[in-house]
């Protein structure tokens, strides 16, 4: 049984979100906060393995997150938000959201990230690694080279070890649709097709040695 609590001031979504997340046998919605202050004020009956949280409202906020943290200290937080300022995400993750999902993903996207969270994997769905991987270079498009993230840089590294999707998740504590999402976006910043590609930018770079 995964014990779930919402956070979110927006009552028609709350209770969509709960009828979505307990769907699945096994999840059950302890309840809807609206606001920090009602979830602080019902702490004492609420012990959730999860917060699913929408933190981008007045009545909760990024700091709200790490209240959060320090209230259910075992609790893992998933974020479900509208897209949102790069800064604004990092943040979020900063303060301890475990897995960031936007709101227009579907409901088998939402499923998946509540059980790899409660497994304890960090899942993103693709669009919001598109917004960490936001440059705020304004040469970043430029002929200057191609910018991955550090993570991006851990996947090649990995792939090139001959680790599958899931032992690269196992070992960086990702969801597996998460490491698909990196290999996709790294692929698509070198124009390449495939796994093979991978591994020879990664030698000719120095990624990995020979």
């Amino acid at each position: 049984m995964i014990d779930i609590l919402i956070a979110n001031n927006n009552q028609i979504v709350g209770e969509g979100l709960k009828t979505i997340i307990q769907s699945k046998m096994g999840n059950r919605v302890l309840g809807i906060a609206n606001s920090i202050k009602h979830l602080t004020d019902q702490s004492s009956k609420y012990f959730p393995d999860i917060v699913v949280i929408d933190y981008s409202s007045e009545s909760f906020g990024v700091n709200s997150i790490a209240a959060i943290k320090k209230l259910y200290k075992d609790c893992k937080i998933l974020a479900i938000t509208d897209p949102l300022p790069k800064s604004t995400v990092y943040n979020a993750l900063k303060n301890g959201v475990d897995s960031y999902l936007l709101s227009d993903c579907d409901k088998p996207e939402i499923m998946e990230a509540l059980t790899d969270t409660y497994d304890g994997k960090q899942f993103y769905c693709g669009m919001v690694i598109d917004i960490l991987a936001e440059s705020n270079d304004p040469d970043a498009n430029s002929c200057s080279g191609i910018s991955l993230s550090e993570r991006e840089i851990e996947v090649i590294r990995l792939i090139s070890d001959g680790c599958t999707n899931k032992e690269i998740a196992d070992k960086l504590f990702l969801s597996p649709h998460t490491v698909n999402t990196h290999r996709k976006n790294i692929m698509h910043k070198l124009g390449i097709k495939n796994t093979a590609g991978i591994v020879i930018y990664a030698f000719r770079e120095n990624i990995i040695k020979g």
